[in-house]
C-alpha cells in the first residue's frame, strides 16, 4: 500500500472523553495489482494517542518479542 499526502490534508483533532487524543488525515490511497490499472481513492488515516499507557504497550510488546530474538539467535548461531 502506498500512502500519498493530498495537496490540501484536512486534519481534524479532538480529545476523547477517556483523555486520548484523536488526529483524522485525509489522504489518498494508491494501488496497483496485476491484470487492473492503478487505482486511486480517498481515505481516513486515523491517529489516536494513550495517554495512560505511556509507552507500557511498548514495553510489554517489546518483552514478547525478547524470547523470539533470543531463540533465533541461538538458532544462527548453531550454523
Amino acid at each position: 500500500m502506498n500512502l500519498k499526502p493530498m495537496q490540501e490534508m484536512d486534519n481534524k483533532k479532538r480529545q476523547e472523553e477517556d483523555g486520548s487524543k484523536v488526529v483524522v488525515v485525509e489522504t489518498t490511497e494508491q494501488r496497483a495489482s496485476a491484470g487492473k490499472g492503478p487505482e486511486q481513492r480517498k481515505i481516513e488515516v486515523v491517529h489516536k494517542s494513550h495517554p495512560k499507557t505511556s509507552g507500557g504497550v511498548l514495553v510489554g510488546a517489546a518483552a514478547a518479542v525478547e524470547p523470539t530474538l533470543e531463540s533465533a539467535k541461538q538458532v544462527i548461531s548453531k550454523k
